[in-house]
């Protein structure tokens, strides 16, 4: 966790000041120091300028002692005389008769000697034992030659004594200047970290949930004002923006609540999202419990949580019908959708879709079973009219020729009646196959010319009689998985039709075809053709194109539909290519032989 803003910038101030004045203090010491030495220096200089000639007079005369140790008394520091050879004439404040030699070996004799200069040097003097700050000038007769050195010493721990009473000062000085810079340093800070405090309140109350409050800048500067109006705009954003959400949120809890569909949303780790109320219903699930726990914890069915791992690992859609019993024995429809992340466009989970078909499949089962049963009675008495017709005319040769021309239209309609019984039986078993009662499928591989030439030998009859040709092509190396009888079946409702609607003296052409991935069986008239708007109609049951012109043709209307029922249970499909005018082509597509094999034994 960060440290305040105060101990932030506080601290730096504090660090500042030291950097500024202790470097300050330091180096205005050593200013003054060397300040002090070098008037020193001068002074001596000055000094010893103006014993020079009352030395140099002296020298070699009985009154030199005397002479010196006056100068020495005015001087005010010690004063030494030495003979060109560096020999101890006088000293003021040692026995100089005993001193050692001075000549060149130090600093500023050498410089007095040697260089007939003006010496100056700081050094340690053995004879005192304390630093000294010499000074030696050269002494000249009237001739110009040297006849000594006059040296001035004082001792430097006076300036040191001066330079540490100027440090008190100065040390006190900077004191209050510290002081003084800190408590400024303070009323900065605290006019810097005040306002920005502020805001960090604010936005506390904000991020409660309070977005209504407002902060109010009082500073003036310019930053901290754009922040606070910044984190303003941000608050009424985001109060908007959680308006929206909310609203959406509860338009999506509405519809999701008002569906018939159970909606169960998981993410990627099956977990469980959302449950609406009918999932719940359905699945017989606790609906506020089940978020937030996985999707095997809620539910205990193997095959539901192997069609959410399907939807999941597919990563597309998938739909599958399944029974199932909770409380009571119910059939669903799982539809599941993958959910894609925005950001990542990677798969976040699923949503799967549960509907409820049980009442709808045992409508159409009692449907069913009711056509077939309703289909099974009128079968019954429709045979009984027609076998009374039939003995009628047959016994009946002197009736007169009114009664037997209502015989014959009782026996035409006897005929539509029982086709179209017959025609209603066949889609009833076609469309109950997958129960106990419906027909029961035998797929064998087949030479599909011989299933298209059966077909033609049971449409030659009525061919011949409407005046219609019928020509079959088909290699016999073709080769179809199919129950031979229902093929059989279609073809000829596409034949019987093609005759049906093709004018005497045209031919119908009935072609079987090997392709690569399908087999193609097409049937092609030369009839009045059909309008493109109704190829997607004709497959419907009971629909016709010229109604008045196929109940006169016998026609019952569910030729089509059973072809359609048929193809579809051989996992093909049928289409028909036709302009007004111009005939027909039925094509149906088969899958081949191995595919169909496959999906068997799946």
């Amino acid at each position: 966790m960060g440290k305040r803003i105060f101990f932030q910038i506080y601290p730096g101030f504090l660090i500042i000041i030291a950097l500024t004045i202790i470097p300050t203090a330091w180096f205005a010491t050593r200013i003054f120091r060397e300040f002090h030495i070098e008037s020193l220096r001068d002074e001596v200089l000055v000094r010893a300028n103006m014993m020079n000639p009352r030395v140099a007079e002296a020298i070699g005369r009985k009154e030199f002692v005397a002479t010196c140790e006056a100068i020495a008394k005015t001087a005010d520091a010690r004063v030494t005389v030495i003979n060109p050879k560096g020999s101890v004439l006088y000293d003021s404040e040692g026995d100089y008769e005993s001193m050692p030699d001075h000549s060149v070996a130090r600093p500023e004799m050498k410089a007095a000697l040697i260089d007939h200069e003006n010496g100056v040097a700081i050094r340690y003097s053995s004879t005192l034992l304390k630093d000294m700050l010499y000074a030696a000038e050269p002494l000249f007769n009237t001739k110009g030659e040297l006849i000594g050195v006059l040296r001035l010493s004082l001792p430097v721990e006076t300036v040191d004594t001066n330079i540490g009473k100027l440090n008190f000062k100065l040390g006190f000085f900077a004191f209050f200047l510290a002081l003084f810079s800190m408590i400024l340093g303070l009323l900065i800070s605290r006019r810097l970290s005040r306002p920005i405090e502020d805001i960090r309140r604010a936005v506390d109350v904000m991020a409660n949930g309070n977005l209504d409050r407002k902060i109010h800048p009082s500073s003036n500067i310019e930053e901290i004002n754009a922040l606070a109006d910044a984190v303003n705009s941000l608050a009424v954003r985001l109060k908007l923006r959680i308006s929206d959400i909310t609203s959406r949120k509860n338009e999506l809890g509405t519809i999701l609540s008002s569906m018939n569909e159970g909606v169960i949303a998981i993410d990627s780790n099956f977990k469980v999202i959302i449950v609406n109320r009918s999932a719940a219903e359905i699945l017989n699930l606790d609906m506020d419990s089940a978020p937030g726990r996985t999707l095997y914890e809620i539910l205990r069915n193997p095959r539901m949580q192997k069609f959410a791992e399907n939807v999941l690992a597919s990563r597309e859609s998938e739909e599958e019908e399944m029974e199932c019993t909770f409380d009571e024995k119910r059939i669903l429809v799982m539809r599941g959708s993958i959910m894609i992340d925005g950001e990542s466009s990677e798969p976040s989970g699923a949503v799967i879709v549960i509907g409820d078909v049980t009442r709808m499949r045992r409508l159409e089962e009692m449907r069913r079973d009711f056509v077939a049963n309703v289909s099974h009675e009128i079968k019954t008495p429709v045979t009984a009219i027609k076998a009374s017709v039939e003995t009628l005319e047959e016994a009946g040769a002197d009736l007169p020729e009114p009664l037997r021309k209502f015989l014959r239209i009782i026996e035409r309609h006897a005929d539509r009646l029982a086709a179209l019984v017959s025609d209603v039986l066949s889609i009833s078993a076609l469309e109950s196959n997958s129960s106990t009662q419906g027909m029961r499928f035998t797929f064998k591989r087949e030479v599909l010319s011989d299933i298209l030439s059966t077909a033609k030998e049971l449409c030659r009859s009525k061919a011949e009689a409407a005046g219609v040709s019928l020509e079959l092509d088909c290699s016999p190396d073709v080769i179809v998985s199919a129950d031979s009888s229902l093929l059989e079946q279609a073809v000829v409702n596409l034949v019987d039709n093609a005759v049906k609607y093709s004018p005497s003296g045209s031919c119908v052409k009935i072609s079987g075809t090997g392709c690569a991935d399908h087999i193609e069986i097409r049937v092609t008239d030369h009839g009045c053709g059909i309008d493109k708007k109704e190829h997607d109609r004709i497959f419907e049951r009971f629909y016709r194109v010229d109604k008045a012109r196929s109940r006169k043709l016998g026609g019952t209307g569910l030729g089509l539909s059973i072809v359609k029922h048929i193809v579809l249970a051989h996992g093909g499909s049928v289409r028909v290519e036709s302009e007004p005018g111009k005939g027909a082509a039925f094509i149906i597509e088969l899958p081949l032989p191995e595919a169909v094999m496959e999906t068997l034994d799946a």
